[in-house]
């Protein structure tokens, strides 16, 4: 895109304005740290005179087009990250959830969806957990907050299986799962949830969503100000040794 935008000798503050977005918008959709859709895929390649150039990316698109839109910006990131950096604060996360405790997610969202999309959500979230398993396998750090791991989502049995399910992934050599203690005192978490991802070249990408809604982070000055909030929240959190015997005191309990 900016190959043919150059060579058209059109800046992106001149392509901006034809499509609504920013120069700042148009210089991500080049660098590849926001995802295009179709529709603004075509209208460039249209705007530049690109013969279909640009067009033939669109049907590569289909595969990241499952997920909820909030996500979709994010989804290449994460399949491709060579390391990938979470703190959760309300819910388990998308790459450690069991199906059960997935399926009983989607059927508590407000407000309700249908069956169909019920089960398309699944099938695209179990199958974002084949990064747990890629070859070469990518480091993964999580910080779970011990606190909505105590709440029973979907009952005894889906609970028990989704504590268990997070000791199975705890014990993968790649895989890092700590836990913010209950009795933390220090409020290291109070930004709230996000996702660090560092890309194949090695650069680093923020993440947070909320509300349906998404940001994907590319500002070196934010995105260190992320890492260093990470950092001090596994600061304070349980060794992965120490959490799992946490987790595994919870699954003690009645």
């Amino acid at each position: 895109m900016r190959t043919l935008r150059e060579k058209r000798g059109v800046s992106r503050q001149e392509l901006g304005g034809r499509t609504n977005f920013s120069p700042s918008a148009i210089g991500a959709f080049e660098r590849g740290d926001r995802a295009m859709d179709a529709g603004m895929i075509e209208q460039v390649d249209d705007l530049l005179s690109g013969d279909g150039l640009l067009k033939v990316v669109v049907p590569y698109l289909e595969e990241e087009g499952r997920y909820a839109p909030q996500f979709r910006d994010f989804a290449p990131i994460e399949k491709k990250a060579v390391s990938l950096w979470v703190y959760d604060t309300h819910i388990v996360n998308g790459l450690l959830q069991t199906e059960a405790y997935a399926r009983q997610v989607f059927a508590d969202h407000w407000p309700p969806v249908d069956a169909a999309e019920i089960e398309r959500r699944l099938e695209d979230r179990i199958g974002r957990q084949v990064l747990l398993h890629r070859d070469p396998a990518p480091v993964l750090c999580f910080v779970l907050e011990e606190s909505f791991l105590r709440r029973r989502v979907g009952g005894e049995m889906v609970w028990r299986e989704q504590l268990q399910h997070l000791l199975d992934c705890g014990r993968l050599a790649h895989v890092s799962i700590q836990l913010v203690p209950m009795e933390c005192e220090e409020f290291v978490g109070s930004v709230g949830p996000m996702k660090i991802a560092e890309t194949p070249e090695h650069r680093m990408l923020g993440y947070v969503e909320g509300q349906g809604q998404s940001w994907v982070i590319s500002s070196r000055e934010v995105v260190s100000e992320m890492i260093q909030r990470h950092a001090n929240i596994r600061a304070v959190a349980l060794s992965p040794r120490a959490s799992a015997r946490r987790i595994e005191r919870l699954l003690g309990e009645r």
